[in-house]
């Protein structure tokens, strides 16, 4: 269950701007809730020939090819140092190409995800002093190596510091610090990824010239682009649409194997499918082995080595899954035996020698199923490490900012976090994390909406208009539309299956929307149902045939105030907790045995045994709260009136055979809200 945050639309701007502009009243509207609002802005954002800026502007850049150039000139040894995710390989990827190109004496090192961790390090600075290094230049990373580049300085070693990384009050005391974050920087556009800042390196040291950078590397700097989740606007904008195009016909003979392995049909190439099929794959080698297979394959020039690296990280993909799941299930038996970790603010779950390359994307798959934030820690060897995903309205790094008193390393931003601590400090962690969520606003996962869309709008040409915002991605959503009181007049499975065909109504119109990945027993909702539903546009064209897809994100009955339903869960989630709550709401909620009997007779007359329980509170056919609810859930599982469980919002339900009256005042949870009452 999510919020539906649905955009306020100004038609009468949208139908000047499209005046203006020459462009449809519906695209000017998508336009101008991106805050594309002018006839200056819509031509730039819907340019096929955007320019870069001149990469001279970014702070030090000067500084850092005369540095380079130098160590071209006089055959010095020089290291890119590069780091083990996508962005971090692609990055490495580019200059060391280039500066082989050019005829430098050049190599590469990749730091070890479980040997060096992230950026410089004093180990690998000491094995690049022994090759006779005179000189690193780091992608992706340094900006904080302050210690590790004043290091490299005592052994005579220069250093280049080309990050996109926020910097720290101090700068490394680096030959130069490229990176645009830097406060004293007065670059046009600050929101590149490490692929983008290598990019501008190579440009610079081609006397500005973005041709030679574009044509021959646009295919990797969109690829750690779209990979690092960096914003899908200004010069990122024009990076992913030329990168996209050079993908498409990519002369790399690594990534040829890759789409073909991958199964990547590349006339339907988008920033999308780079996303969810390209990037993951690139990230497996740092997450399973080392990244310097992934390096090797965007290099490589042997038809046959490509095919084996190929395979190799496909293989290592399929691996990551497979402990990405195996780790879901083993934290799902920990949540089942500590319910209580789900009642908290923030959810911290624990356990014993989880793949520290993969807990990341673990807590991604749970903060999106619980829709609160989730912190997975491993302990392996000794050493624990934890990495969280947060909701939009809970910044993460401020939280554990105020625990830093119990971690040893730490790091990260609002939405996602990386830090390692004590193992005996987990359990303090916790407790002081939810502390401190206490003090926060409420915060409940949410959906954008572009606007509500009436069905017989639904067209091929709405279809390319929304193509037109293309490349998708972070900051440059793709648009979700709201359908609302739509009928469900059917329900058909697809695919053996594993997806399903809605048909739905209102009025004369009547649209099919397609729910993929969801079987008939995960779908709660039933013919003769008056959903909402929210939904993305795709254009499809078959055998030469024009169609509108239309696919469902999110739905909801219409009945349905989500936010309301929301905070009624987490006032409930605090009441269990024991935190104090308004007595009058308190003595709102207690249930009267008359509810208690509706609830029980229609769980018992029911052919289900999941239940949601927004959707259950309509079911019944009496006005009564989800907090209500909740609370009879929880003490007929309370008295063995059924055996329950619950999983990502879903209880699964049974009656169990009970001989005579049951007695609800016996109920522990209900003397307490009535005593919390009084």
């Amino acid at each position: 269950m999510k919020e539906w945050i649905i955009s306020e639309n100004n038609k009468a701007k949208a139908k000047e701007l499209a005046s203006l502009s020459g462009i449809p009243t519906f695209l000017a509207m998508l336009l101008c809730t991106r805050e594309i609002d002018t006839p200056e802005k819509v031509k730039e954002f819907l340019s096929e020939d955007a320019e870069l800026s001149d990469p001279m502007l970014i702070k030090d850049m000067d500084i850092a090819c005369d540095r380079i150039k130098k160590a071209v000139m006089s055959y010095e040894k020089i290291c890119v140092y590069g780091d083990y995710d996508c962005d971090g390989v692609t990055a490495t990827a580019i200059l060391f190409s280039y500066l082989e190109s050019v005829c430098a004496n050049v190599m590469y090192y990749i730091p070890s995800r479980e040997v060096d961790g992230y950026g410089l390090n004093k180990n690998a600075i000491d094995k690049l002093k022994k090759q006779g290094v005179a000189l690193i230049v780091t992608v992706d990373n340094g900006i904080t190596a302050i210690n590790e580049v004043d290091y490299a300085n005592s052994l005579g070693i220069d250093t280049v510091i080309t990050d996109h990384h926020k910097p720290l009050d101090i700068l490394p005391k680096a030959v130069a610090v490229v990176d645009p974050h830097r406060a004293d920087c007065n670059s046009l556009y600050k929101m590149y990824c490490g692929a983008g800042i290598a990019l501008k390196l190579v440009a610079a040291l081609e006397g500005g010239d973005f041709f030679t950078a574009l044509e021959n590397y646009s295919d990797l700097a969109a690829l750690g682009t779209i990979a690092d989740l960096v914003p899908v606007d200004g010069e990122n904008r024009t990076i992913i649409k030329y990168g996209l195009n050079s993908l498409a016909v990519s002369e790399r003979i690594g990534l040829s194997s890759l789409f073909e392995k991958a199964s990547i049909n590349l006339e339907k190439l988008s920033a999308g499918v780079v996303a969810f099929s390209v990037a993951p794959r690139i990230n497996a080698a740092g997450r399973m082995s080392t990244a310097e297979s992934a390096l090797k394959l965007l290099l490589t020039e042997d038809y046959d080595e490509a095919d084996n690296l190929s395979d190799k990280i496909c293989e290592e993909n399929n691996q990551r899954k497979e402990i990405e799941a195996k780790i879901i299930e083993d934290i799902e038996k920990i949540l089942a035996e500590h319910s209580e970790y789900l009642l908290d603010r923030v959810v911290v779950v624990d356990g014993e020698n989880w793949h520290h390359g993969v807990i990341g994307i673990a807590s991604a798959r749970l903060t999106e199923r619980i829709g609160k934030p989730v912190i997975v820690i491993s302990t392996e060897n000794g050493e624990s490490r934890g990495s969280g995903r947060s909701i939009k309205g809970f910044s993460l790094c401020d939280a554990i900012f105020k625990c830093s008193d119990l971690l040893t390393k730490y790091g990260g931003h609002p939405m996602a976090v990386g830090f390692s601590l004590e193992r005996e400090n987990i359990s303090e962690f916790r407790k002081k994390i939810n502390e401190y969520a206490k003090s926060c606003d409420e915060a409940i996962p949410s959906v954008n909406i572009e606007c509500k869309l009436k069905p017989e709008a639904i067209s091929v040409s709405a279809a390319k208009q929304i193509a037109l915002l293309e490349p998708f991605g972070f900051g440059n959503a793709k648009p979700v539309f709201a359908l609302c009181d739509m009928k469900l007049d059917k329900i058909t499975e697809l695919g053996g299956g594993k997806h399903l065909r809605l048909s739905l109504s209102r009025g004369q119109a009547r649209i099919n929307v397609l729910n993929f990945s969801t079987t008939i027993e995960e779908f709660h909702y039933k013919e003769g149902d008056t959903i909402d539903i929210a939904v993305t546009l795709d254009e499809n064209v078959y055998m030469g045939r024009e169609s509108v897809s239309i696919i469902a994100r999110e739905i909801k009955l219409s009945a349905n105030n989500n936010r309301a339903l929301l905070l009624e869960q987490r006032s409930y989630e605090a009441f269990l907790r024991g935190e104090p709550l308004d007595k009058n709401f308190l003595a709102e909620n207690i249930p009267t045995r008359e509810e208690f009997a509706v609830v029980y007779r229609y769980i018992r007359a029911s052919q289900d045994s999941a239940y949601l329980p927004e959707i259950l509170i309509h079911r019944l056919g009496i006005k009564i709260s989800l907090f209500k609810l909740l609370l009879i859930l929880d003490i007929m599982k309370e008295l063995y009136l059924t055996t329950m469980s619950s999983d990502g919002g879903v209880y699964y339900i049974t009656i169990n055979n009970v001989s005579g009256k049951v007695d609800i005042n016996a109920s522990k949870l209900l003397r307490k809200i009535k005593e919390c009452a009084e």
